[in-house]
């Protein structure tokens, strides 16, 4: 949607929550009358064509084990964990020496549990990408 972070050839990936959860941050913009309808058709679209371009991690049985235990020992919100365990799911296929996972975040909470768990973290907002 803009962002630098798409501008790059890296892989990126998401749980399908994602996809979700940014369509209903559009709509509640919309309905609050932040974005014009132009604006919110617009941003569909482009969330629509970026979503193309992600690995997109389904939920599984595997993933939902995952998220209930990083909920119960890291006091995480639903979806954060799902995000969570969809990146160390995902980091289990990085076998390079060279390769390695870095999760995209910017909530406090999430962000602590992510370093915890032994994954590396961005947050474009700390780190001015627009």
């Amino acid at each position: 949607m803009g962002s630098e972070l798409f501008t790059h050839n890296q892989v990126m990936a998401c749980a399908s929550l994602g996809m979700i959860e940014v369509m209903a941050t559009l709509s509640r913009k919309r309905k609050a009358r932040e974005i014009t309808l132009s604006q919110f058709k617009q941003k569909i679209r482009e969330l629509e064509k970026d979503w193309e371009r992600f690995i997109q991690i389904q939920m599984t049985e595997e993933i939902v084990h995952i998220a209930k235990e990083l909920t119960k020992r890291l006091s995480l919100r639903g979806s954060d964990s799902v995000h969570l365990s969809s990146a160390l799911l995902l980091q289990k296929h990085f076998t390079e020496k060279d390769e390695h996972l870095v999760m995209v975040a910017s909530d406090y909470e999430l962000k602590k549990a992510t370093k915890s768990s032994g994954l590396s973290i961005l947050d474009p907002i700390e780190q001015n990408v627009s």
